[in-house]
């Protein structure tokens, strides 16, 4: 049972080889989209915020935009020179994860394997096992009632639940955070105590696979 568990929610957004980046295939095999930007908000057993992550950071195998990934998230190539190199990043990252019993939520489960081959491909050791949960599969189900495979925004899911807006998109740390406000409505919306409604919580999580690229 997780109902003394933490809930890092948190996106990513990465860059590409695309055309700009020269970089053999062995290596494009072992890290396809390398992270340039971390966001996270960390949630209590009652899903209220209690702290948030943010970093960029610096591309080494890919460290040319893509145009594709620039006009996505309206990133341009002078801000690929900022940030953190990965490994000091992902030591950020998990002395903010810190070293309860956590359970990593995400839009999709796109994220996650993204994740794990970025620690993977410098030797990081991750949380192991892993556990997450698919947020956009939890909203699908609980509170449009569709299909699991009926997938939506994050900003569809913010009017449908009528959470305001106020926030670009596409950044990280603000995707991170609407993320986290649509579980925290959803989980509002679960009736019973704290036990049955981290049960259903748990029925959506899954264990993504830690194996590394080859």
């Amino acid at each position: 049972m997780n109902g003394d568990a933490e809930y890092i929610v948190f996106d990513l957004e990465w860059n590409i080889v695309g055309t700009e980046n020269n970089v053999p295939l062995k290596e494009q095999k072992k890290l396809p989209f390398e992270i340039i930007e971390i966001g996270a908000v960390k949630l209590d057993q009652n899903m209220s915020a209690v702290g948030s992550f943010s970093t960029l950071v610096k591309p080494v195998l890919y460290p040319v935009i893509s145009r594709y990934i620039s006009r996505v998230t309206n990133r341009d190539q002078h801000s690929l020179s900022q940030g953190l190199l990965f490994p000091e990043a992902a030591n950020k990252f998990l002395d903010f994860v810190g070293g309860k019993t956590k359970i990593f939520c995400s839009w999709s489960k796109s994220d996650p394997p993204v994740l794990i081959d970025n620690f993977n491909f410098y030797g990081i050791e991750f949380f192991q096992p892993l556990i997450c949960l698919d947020v956009q599969a939890l909203f699908s189900i609980l509170a449009e009632k569709v299909s699991v495979t009926t997938q939506r925004s994050i900003e569809y899911a913010l009017d449908f639940l009528e959470i305001p807006c106020n926030r670009p998109l596409h950044s990280a740390l603000n995707d991170a955070y609407y993320t986290a406000m649509i579980l925290s409505k959803i989980w509002q919306q679960i009736e019973g105590d704290l036990n049955k409604k981290s049960r259903i919580l748990k029925s959506f999580q899954y264990q993504p696979s830690l194996k590394k690229r080859r």
